[in-house]
């Protein structure tokens, strides 16, 4: 154990662009403090929120639990918004989740809070393809875990330290599969959960896209890019949120997403009085109902009446 922890702070040190750490100049941050208040006032709201404790029990969401969490990550991007504009480099970035920025969508998996992935999962759930999105998923972090597996070197295999050699290379080793994220779009090279998407997708200013390729022979040690992170108090306070729910969250996307499949049975998530979105047994959502069809019930009632 002392060994792994000096090797990480003595050793080689690996960092993935999204590990990057960027800081946001203290006159930007002046200027964009009403933005950092708002996050906070938005993440206080969640943390009153009644019943969070009782999540892992009753396997529903507070009230008001998904409109809080929309509110979030509207007030995180008003944030993002106020630093591009103050600092010129950025606004010429592109983003992970979009045709200019999908290079950025090969580092696997990302880093995800429980309140982020809940989302999330209530977003993809009703798709039609889940089943094979959860799939790749599932599939792609058995993968991960296989590329960190082969490069530790602890006498237990289950034993490894986030911030180990072993860790470290293995993500960049995966990385270079060009597997991209199961949540963008092959076709049209979008992120399909755009206004749920992670924070750390969120943050991703990618200045260079040619050196944000994981093919690149210089990547990642070269990949220019620029991280417009959430606060660090605000990182903090939403950490605690996820200790009051007692649900030990997965911390990457992959598993995370899994983690509230298994937590909600299949089905989606759902608030406190909210009724459940009912999946037919083979897992589809219900087929919308069409009420102009000829064998619709109003068509049956109007002839039943002549």
């Amino acid at each position: 154990m002392v060994l792994e922890v000096l090797k990480s702070m003595f050793g080689r040190r690996i960092r993935l662009p999204r590990d990057q750490m960027t800081r946001v100049p203290r006159a930007v941050r002046k200027v964009a403090e009403p933005q950092v208040a708002a996050i906070q006032a938005a993440i206080d709201t969640i943390a009153a929120l009644p019943g969070l404790a009782d999540v892992a029990t009753t396997k529903k969401l507070p009230k008001g639990f998904f409109a809080a969490v929309r509110v979030l990550t509207a007030a995180y991007d008003a944030y993002i918004a106020v630093v591009v504009k103050q600092m010129p480099a950025l606004q010429t970035s592109v983003r992970p989740g979009t045709p200019e920025g999908q290079n950025g969508c090969y580092e696997q998996p990302v880093g995800v809070t429980g309140v982020e992935g809940m989302a999330i999962y209530r977003e993809a759930r009703p798709w039609r393809d889940f089943a094979p999105v959860a799939q790749e998923l599932a599939r792609l972090g058995e993968q991960q875990f296989k590329d960190i597996q082969v490069l530790h070197t602890g006498k237990d295999p289950d034993k490894i330290g986030m911030t180990s050699v072993a860790v470290q290379q293995g993500r960049v080793d995966f990385a270079r599969r060009h597997e991209a994220c199961p949540l963008l779009d092959k076709t049209s090279l979008r992120c399909r959960v755009w206004e749920q998407r992670p924070f750390v997708c969120r943050m991703h200013h990618i200045l260079d896209p040619a050196s944000a390729d994981p093919t690149a022979p210089a990547w990642p040690g070269q990949a220019r890019v620029f991280n417009v992170r959430l606060p660090l108090r605000q990182q903090v306070a939403l950490m605690q949120i996820e200790k009051r729910m007692l649900l030990t969250p997965a911390p990457f996307l992959d598993a995370n997403i899994l983690q509230w499949l298994q937590l909600a049975e299949g089905h989606q998530l759902s608030e406190v009085g909210e009724a459940p979105l009912r999946f037919a047994p083979d897992g589809q959502p219900p087929a919308k109902a069409n009420r102009n069809r000829p064998g619709a019930k109003k068509f049956k009632d109007k002839k039943a009446r002549k």
